[in-house]
């Protein structure tokens, strides 16, 4: 049997070599809502549940993360989000109604962006600095709905886009 290095080496090269033309085959029959429905929008309500304070009958209760697997769970959210950002970007996420185009496009890296950034803060466990990252994160999230979700719902809270 070949050395395990051998192997590998074997394994780099042939990928090395495939068609770097070859366009990737996508899958994305979920569409844009159901991606912030099933992926984004929990990882986020989540993540920003974990930053801040509320204040309670006791008094200003800190919302921080407070064990390992806290904080590892923030991140591990964060991450999420910031790879949602990459999911928006795929052909057949993007809105096709008129007017979409950059802004789109602007929104998901800032997406990926400024939750990158959360997932920083967590990585060093600086509860400040995620506070303020998470801020920016959701004003991003703001902006994109104000854009591209608030104006379409209907009288009955639907989601109705153009066409």
């Amino acid at each position: 049997m070949p050395p395990r290095w051998l192997i590998g080496c074997a394994a780099f090269v042939a990928a090395a070599c495939s068609n770097p033309g070859e366009k990737a085959a996508f899958d994305t029959t979920l569409p844009t809502q159901q991606v912030m429905k099933h992926i984004i929008d929990p990882a986020a309500v989540s993540l920003w549940g974990r930053a801040g304070t509320m204040d309670t009958d006791k008094g200003t209760v800190s919302l921080a993360p407070q064990t390992e697997a806290d904080w590892a769970a923030a991140e591990h959210e964060a991450a999420i989000v910031a790879e949602a950002g990459n999911l928006l970007l795929l052909p057949g996420r993007v809105p096709s109604f008129t007017g979409v185009g950059a802004d789109w496009e602007k929104f998901a890296h800032a997406l990926t962006r400024e939750a990158l950034a959360v997932k920083a803060a967590t990585a060093a466990r600086d509860n400040d600095r995620m506070f303020k990252a998470g801020g920016d994160l959701y004003q991003v999230c703001t902006d994109c709905h104000a854009k591209y979700y608030i104006p379409y719902l209907n009288a009955d809270g639907v989601y109705k886009p153009p066409k």
